[in-house]
């Protein structure tokens, strides 16, 4: 009996070391995701209404939801640079990053935006690239 025990307790220990969840491969080193980050490079004068929008896209033109986004706020730029970062990425080509302007404000219904400025090239998140920097400039009319 004490035997059937001493192995059912190894066996359980044995399972929990083995369960451990790493964010990278502990064998390869490997990362389990990717991020692209930088900066959007603003000039001109910021509007006094709408929306400004970063997106991330895998197809161009977009279809569908992004894989990304992330509303700008004025208060959130410094000396006209915005830091962005979309983190825990699939492995994948992404296909653009855009920023738009929305003058009445980001709505599904309706066109009200402007593409102004934006990144259309594919971008490949790898596990051997798994961090990519883009910068985008953009200027307000």
């Amino acid at each position: 009996m004490k035997r059937i025990t001493a192995v059912i307790i190894s066996t359980f220990i044995i399972m929990l070391i083995s369960c451990e969840d790493n964010e990278s491969n502990p064998e390869t080193g490997l990362p389990e995701s990717g991020a692209i980050s930088g900066n959007v490079n603003f000039s001109g004068t910021w509007p006094d209404s709408g929306d400004v929008l970063i997106t991330l896209d895998t197809a161009y033109p977009p279809q569908g939801p992004p894989a990304g986004f992330a509303y700008i706020t004025s208060d959130e730029v410094s000396n006209g640079v915005y830091s962005y970062r979309f983190p825990n990425l699939s492995f994948r080509a992404y296909e653009a990053m855009t920023v738009t302007y929305w003058s009445l404000g980001y709505s599904t219904a309706g066109s009200n935006y402007s593409l102004i400025g934006s990144f259309i090239d594919t971008l490949n998140v790898t596990q051997d690239d798994p961090e990519l920097m883009i910068d985008i400039d953009v200027t307000f009319d």
